[in-house]
């Protein structure tokens, strides 16, 4: 996005041949100074933002001939400085483009006194935007925090928060609108590739890319760079996640004593959703600013938003690099077990699954359960039934009551009840007395029913029994 209006301020309408802008009347291609400031490289480390900052004051200054006899020390002066001396110069007003202004901020949170100086010599360079007004044209500040509640830009009132207006809501993403009026042909030839049909195709990529909002009226938004990634290599690939996600979020994540279930889907008002900032100590306002929940929808009786993990690209990857801090085991060996849980649901091979999965939770390194509670458990069964690659639905709401976990595949429907410190016998018998049963009864597949008793002394499953679709016990 930053790219699109560099070129423009720039004057760049060769680039815009055969694009609405490039044809648009009236449009102004006068070149403007543009100076943009990246943090995308930048370490968590004073010395090394500030470097990060004089070496592009450096770069502007030769441009616009400063003189270096008169350079202040202040990097919020010289950045001053060169703004009013390249407005004089060119005759033109500045623009001004940030790039991930708070990525030094949000990798420093875990250490408060670092991440207090950091804010120290960001704050004099971001509050230019304010002295430096009259020389600027345009400006605009991208990172995967809000800023509205920091004391950054304390002393700026000239800056508009577009977070949650609807009017930029598709700023950043693409539609789905837009996949079919401009990527027509490339869902075409992957639709070929995977042998479906266009509009099969469509749901696909729907499901592993869609589902992000940005205002409460807002499209569907797909992630553009994973969309894209998958069109060019005619794969369905999960990437994002691998490209940025820092440890200690899935750490903090880990730490919680709540059903992680929970944890993925809370239900906020407006005030909590507009004041949220990823420093505010909020493990939600961490995992929305971030990316890893978005706006569902807006629950017009509660007044309140629920918030939800995007699509499946996200709750894969972020499944998959929370097991191993529950499991103990690498991803390499957490995946083979999965495949193995996997083909015995979509066999319908129970106690095979049942069996695969006592083996796992049995092979949990003690110091990673001792002391813990019963949540521990729980959100690591959950980890493992969310990342088989089925439909799950974990806390499966009814009219009597929540189930457990509720697994789909193309012949099975499967309800499993879980018991800490309880038998087997109690589980399938809460199942039966509850009728968590008849959602499901109308439909055209096979329902099994999964009681299961869990030991926190042996740490895995110490029973099971289940019902098959003609009422037969195993």
């Amino acid at each position: 996005m930053l790219s699109t209006i560099e070129a423009y301020f720039e004057g760049r309408k060769d680039l815009f041949e055969g694009l609405w802008l490039g044809q648009a009347e009236g449009v102004d291609w006068t070149p403007r100074p543009v100076f943009r400031l990246n943090f995308v490289s930048a370490k968590a480390d004073v010395k090394d933002v500030e470097i990060t900052i004089a070496d592009h004051l450096k770069k502007w200054e030769t441009i616009y001939n400063v003189d270096t006899t008169e350079i202040p020390d202040s990097l919020g002066r010289r950045f001053f400085n060169v703004i009013e001396k390249a407005y004089k110069v060119t005759g033109q007003k500045v623009v001004v483009l940030i790039d991930e202004y708070d990525k030094v901020l949000v990798n420093t949170m875990h250490d408060v006194d670092l991440h207090e100086v950091m804010k120290k010599v960001l704050k004099p360079v971001f509050g230019t935007l304010k002295g430096a007004d009259a020389f600027i044209e345009f400006a605009i500040l991208t990172g995967v925090s809000r800023f509205a509640k920091l004391s950054l830009f304390s002393d700026i009132n000239n800056l508009q928060d577009i977070s949650f207006d609807s009017r930029f809501a598709t700023i950043c993403g693409i539609t789905e609108d837009e996949i079919t009026r401009y990527f027509r042909e490339g869902v075409a030839d992957f639709a070929k590739i995977r042998g479906v049909s266009f509009d099969e195709m469509l749901k696909i990529l729907k499901y592993h890319y869609d589902g992000y909002h940005f205002a409460r009226y807002c499209p569907d938004i797909y992630n553009p760079f994973s969309l894209i990634n998958a069109l060019s290599s005619g794969e369905i690939t999960h990437r994002w996640f691998e490209s940025g996600t820092p440890t200690f979020l899935t750490k903090w994540v880990q730490s919680i004593n709540e059903p992680i279930s929970q944890v993925f889907t809370p239900l906020v008002d407006d005030d909590t959703l507009f004041g949220m900032t990823a420093y505010d100590g909020s493990l939600t306002s961490m995992l929305y600013q971030t990316g890893y929940l978005t706006l569902k929808y807006f629950d017009e009786d509660y007044e309140a938003f629920q918030l939800g993990i995007p699509n499946r690209e996200v709750e894969t990857g972020l499944y998959k690099y929370l097991l191993p801090l529950y499991s103990g085991k690498d991803i390499v060996t957490n995946n083979t077990n999965l495949i193995h849980l996997r083909r015995a649901l979509v066999t319908g091979e129970v106690d095979k699954f049942m069996k695969i999965l006592k083996s796992l939770l049995g092979a949990v390194p003690y110091h990673l359960t001792e002391d813990k509670s019963e949540i521990y458990y729980e959100n690591n069964i959950h980890l493992i039934f969310l990342l088989l690659g089925l439909k799950s639905r974990p806390e499966y709401m009814t009219s009597d009551g929540r189930i457990d976990i509720v697994l789909e595949t193309p012949k099975y429907n499967y309800i499993f009840e879980l018991k800490l410190n309880g038998t087997a016998e109690d589980a399938l018998q809460q199942i039966l007395e509850k009728r968590y049963d008849l959602p499901f009864l109308m439909e055209d597949k096979a329902l099994i029913r999964v009681g299961v008793g869990f030991s926190k002394t042996t740490r895995t499953v110490d029973n099971w029994i289940w019902i098959d679709s003609t009422g037969a016990r195993h």
